[in-house]
């Protein structure tokens, strides 16, 4: 249940799930308490406006990525027994897709091949499972020329990342899976239980920058040495801090952009807070 409520209650809290409340609230009072459903519309307008610009984007975002921006770079990380790979940056191979694709966090898998090439570690461990109503039942959507005999189980995270990590040069004998985890509190647990059975403690663990602070508190708590390796930047730096009046009147225009990664923020900080609270971090 608990994994349910935090994919479900947090959709209240982010802009487009806020703004859609409101819009509600302001639908059913507006004729009653019209004060009211004005006051809902015009903080929805402002939260949809506010919540889509590059200044929000930097609040929320860049004060989490900025944290251990540092230890981006190949030079800046230390030798360690084993690369660690959080799960959240594939799609699975459900119809239409035949092969495991990488979604705008494959920059993990990416930076995960770059640091074994590097020889930062030999061993890499992919850790990630797959949400239940992930998983694909129904025969009805599937294309009628598959036969249902024929159907392959849909893999894990781990195991769609281990597929595109060999395809990326890492060979099968380095990698190891947990591919059971549903959340970050469980890609610590799962995996410190595989290192202890190996006697391995001091990892690398890679993970986007917006998800480091609580991915590497949450692991550290297990009792490993833990080094940051982030990627996947959503926040760039500007070369200059001057901008000319266009850049500033496009940056005040709405972008669904900006609202997606504002909402990842969000989720971030919130998750912070939770899993502070139920004594994960």
């Amino acid at each position: 249940m608990f994994f349910f409520l935090s994919k479900l209650l947090p959709l209240f809290i982010y802009p487009l799930g806020l703004v859609c409340a409101l819009m509600v609230v302001a639908a059913v009072v507006l004729r009653r308490w019209p004060s009211v459903g004005r006051g809902c519309l015009i903080l929805g307008v402002i939260v949809l406006w506010s919540t889509s610009t590059p200044w929000a984007v930097d609040q929320v975002v860049g004060g989490l990525e900025r944290q251990y921006q540092d230890w981006a770079s190949l030079e800046t990380l230390p030798q360690a027994e084993a690369i660690v790979i959080l799960g959240g940056a594939t799609a699975g191979a459900m119809a239409p897709r035949v092969y495991p694709e990488v979604l705008e966090s494959g920059d993990r898998l990416l930076h995960g091949a770059r640091l074994y090439q590097a020889q930062k570690a030999p061993l890499v461990i992919l850790s990630g499972g797959r949400v239940q109503w992930q998983v694909q039942t129904d025969p009805d959507s599937v294309p009628n020329s598959v036969p249902n005999s024929v159907l392959p189980p849909i893999a894990s995270e781990a195991e769609d990342m281990a597929t595109l990590l060999q395809g990326f040069g890492v060979p099968g004998s380095a990698l190891v899976l947990e591919p059971q985890s549903l959340n970050t509190y469980q890609n610590a647990l799962y995996t410190a239980e595989i290192l202890r059975e190996r006697q391995l403690n001091t990892i690398l663990l890679v993970t986007s920058a917006i998800h480091m602070p609580r991915a590497l508190a949450i692991f550290r708590k297990q009792g490993l040495t833990v080094s940051p390796a982030p990627t996947d930047f959503l926040v760039e730096v500007p070369a200059t801090l001057g901008f000319s009046w266009k850049e500033a009147v496009v940056n005040l225009l709405p972008d669904a952009g900006n609202q997606e990664k504002v909402s990842r923020g969000l989720k971030e900080r919130l998750g912070l807070w939770v899993y502070g609270w139920r004594g994960w971090l």
